[in-house]
C-alpha cells in the first residue's frame, strides 16, 4: 500500500510538472485572414473556456497595425517567408497596464491591417499565416507568458505592383 500510494504521489508530481510547460487547457487562437480592396486584414480570436481569467497583451490583441513580425508568413509551396518591412518599436518590459483581461468563458477579438507590414509578391498568391499567442495568468508574473498552440490558415491575396520611383 505505501509502496502504490508513494508511486501515485511520483506520478501526480510529473504530472504537474509536465503540465506547467504545457498551455492551459482551454486557452486558444484563432487566425483569420480577409484579402479584399487590396488590404490584408488578420484577425486574431482568443477564446478562454477556462474557469479563471486570462491576460492579453494589449499590443498584439488591441493594436490595429503591427510593431514587429508577430506574424509568419509565406507563399504557399515555398519555404522562403515573406518579409517583415513595418516599423519595429522597441519597448520597455511591459507592466500589468499592458495587459487586457479575458474573463472565464470570455473571448477576444482583434482585427490588425498587415497589408504594408509585409513584402507581398506582386500579382495573385496564396500564402500561409501563422501566430502563436502567448497570455498570462498573473499580473504579478508577466516574466512567465504561456503559450497558446500555434493557429495558422491559408489565403489569397493579390498585390499591385507599385511603380518604380524616379
Amino acid at each position: 500500500m505505501k509502496r502504490s500510494v508513494a508511486g501515485m504521489l511520483m506520478l501526480m508530481a510529473l504530472g504537474l510538472a509536465y503540465a506547467k510547460d504545457k498551455p492551459m487547457s482551454g486557452v486558444s487562437e484563432k487566425v483569420s485572414v480577409a484579402s479584399r480592396g487590396g488590404k490584408v486584414l488578420v484577425t486574431l480570436t482568443v477564446s478562454n473556456k477556462t474557469r479563471q481569467p486570462i491576460y492579453l497583451w494589449k499590443v498584439t490583441y488591441q493594436s490595429r497595425q503591427l510593431f514587429g513580425p508577430d506574424v509568419d508568413i509565406s507563399v504557399v509551396g515555398s519555404a522562403a517567408p515573406v518579409n517583415y518591412i513595418g516599423p519595429v518599436v522597441k519597448r520597455a518590459p511591459p507592466q500589468p497596464d499592458d495587459y487586457l483581461k479575458v474573463e472565464p468563458n470570455g473571448m477576444h477579438r482583434n482585427t490588425i491591417d498587415i497589408t504594408r507590414a509585409y513584402d507581398f509578391q506582386p500579382g495573385k498568391q496564396r500564402y500561409r499565416l501563422s501566430h502563436t499567442g502567448s497570455y498570462v495568468l498573473d499580473l504579478q508574473q508577466l516574466d512567465h507568458p504561456e503559450t497558446m498552440k500555434p493557429a495558422s490558415t491559408v489565403f489569397t491575396h493579390t498585390q499591385v505592383a507599385q511603380p518604380a520611383e524616379q
